[in-house]
């Protein structure tokens, strides 16, 4: 036997072989790749038919050729006399076609290398559209059975179950993580590159939240009953997880159910994910008290909501003060800021932490700032006392109101409310420039004390 026969012989074998795969198109492949070589062989192809016997799996590959008196020269693969015929079809006469087996051995090397990249082309095209049907539905979920095949340039190379190729980039990798060749890996698959790319087909990522969340559905059988839930998550990966949990029901501890008996849950979890930090707090509507609950292990004094246009976008947002003892500022922070970070991304919005000691100054410059409804001359006791039931106890509160509320209060018509409003616009713009000078004078003479305690005048007159 030739060697190019045997060469076609190993091919023809995948048809043979493939349980489960769909022959009819192995056999479409084989009969692609045969024309393509026939026709670098002759010139012209060969109109190849190859059949399947379903009851012997046997593969029958043949040559179509037409039955003639004399054979042309340039057409000698193309025609067949009647007497040659005869040996495949013993009815055979002029004009018909008859099935002729192919000798390989007329193949040069050339055409079989051709057959044997179409086949292949044709036979990885296949594939990776039976991986993109498989896994385009998958994405989110954890994919197990991953070993590492290389490592190069911070790319991952994976293969999972032995047979398909994914990839790890660079951006879905934990900090700190290293990979060998060899190890196992469980990622999530994060997205499925169509048929025609030529990179891996599957991207994986170690780096995304999905994966903790992933992990706590393995341990934690109850999220998958609806019992509990994660409500919100936030990670650095690497560094530190957030999640905030709930219950819906009263009577199961959702904190306690993600955490499991003796912390044996989100340990397990920690060491999928490298020791990676991992932090449960209880879900709540109330940000005020979410925020205080993802600053632990820090002790939030208070949280106070500011509304400030941003600079680069130059949007309004909102920004949620956080006040902490002033030793525990480091805690709130945490290192390189990924406490606070982790925090405003869990709750939504950015969060500032400051020291106690720093919110008591500004405190003072506040309360400084403040003129109390009784300072305004052209407001009697008993119109300070109306106003103040109805909500407008300093001149800030009534320079930030519509005016048809502030008529609503009896004794207050247009001449009377025109007289308010003038007067408590003077007296704030007075008690601005009051308090700036003072403000001043203490920053002048900490300077002298030698002191590096910085008043941020600007902030405190906001």
């Amino acid at each position: 036997m030739s060697e190019n026969y045997q060469r076609i012989e190993a091919l023809a074998a995948v048809i043979r072989e493939s349980k489960g795969a769909n022959q009819e198109l192995l056999i479409e492949w084989l009969r692609s790749g045969l024309i393509e070589a026939t026709e670098i062989e002759y010139g012209t192809p060969q109109n190849i038919k190859i059949t399947w016997d379903q009851k012997t799996n046997d593969v029958n590959i043949i040559a179509l050729m037409e039955v003639v008196k004399e054979i042309e020269t340039e057409r000698a693969h193309l025609q067949i006399t009647r007497r040659k015929a005869k040996k495949y079809d013993p009815e055979a006469d002029y004009g018909d076609e008859v099935g002729v087996p192919i000798d390989f051995d007329d193949f040069g090397r050339a055409a079989i290398n051709v057959f044997r990249r179409e086949f292949h082309t044709l036979e990885r095209s296949a594939e990776r559209e039976k991986v993109y049907e498989e896994y385009s539905g998958r994405i989110g979920q954890l994919i197990p059975r991953c070993v590492v095949q290389q490592v190069y340039r911070n790319r991952v190379n994976v293969r999972i179950a032995g047979q398909i190729e994914a990839l790890i980039p660079p951006e879905e990798r934990a900090r700190g993580e290293r990979f060998e060749h060899g190890d196992t890996v469980l990622p999530v698959l994060v997205e499925v590159l169509s048929p025609e790319s030529t990179e891996p087909q599957l991207v994986l990522s170690r780096a995304t939240p999905i994966l903790v969340k992933r992990l706590f559905e393995r341990e934690a059988p109850e999220i998958d009953e609806g019992v509990v839930q994660i409500k919100a998550i936030a990670r650095e990966p690497g560094v530190r997880t957030k999640i905030a949990v709930a219950s819906n029901d009263i009577r199961v501890d959702a904190v306690g159910t993600f955490v499991g008996m003796k912390g044996m849950r989100v340990q397990s979890v920690m060491r999928e994910l490298n020791g990676e930090r991992i932090d449960i707090i209880p879900w709540t509507i109330d940000r005020i008290l979410l925020v205080t609950s993802a600053l632990l292990p820090a002790t939030v004094l208070k949280v106070d909501i500011e509304k400030r246009i941003n600079h680069e976008t130059g949007d309004e947002e909102t920004i949620m003060i956080a006040t902490v003892p002033d030793d525990e500022i480091g805690r709130a922070k945490g290192k390189g800021g990924h406490n606070v970070r982790l925090a405003g991304k869990l709750v939504g919005y950015r969060i500032e932490v400051e020291e106690k000691s720093l919110w008591d100054k500004r405190k003072i410059w506040e309360d400084m700032l403040r003129i109390d409804i009784s300072e305004l001359d052209c407001v009697n006791e008993k119109l300070a006392e109306r106003l103040t039931r109805a909500g407008f106890d300093s001149a800030d509160t009534l320079i930030g109101c519509p005016e048809k509320n502030i008529l609503e209060v009896p004794g207050v018509g247009p001449v009377k409310l025109k007289s308010i409003l003038k007067e408590a616009r003077a007296l704030i713009k007075n008690r601005k420039k009051t308090v700036e000078l003072k403000k001043e004078e203490a920053k002048n003479a900490v300077l002298e004390d030698g002191a590096d305690e910085v008043f941020d005048t600007e902030t405190a007159l906001d």
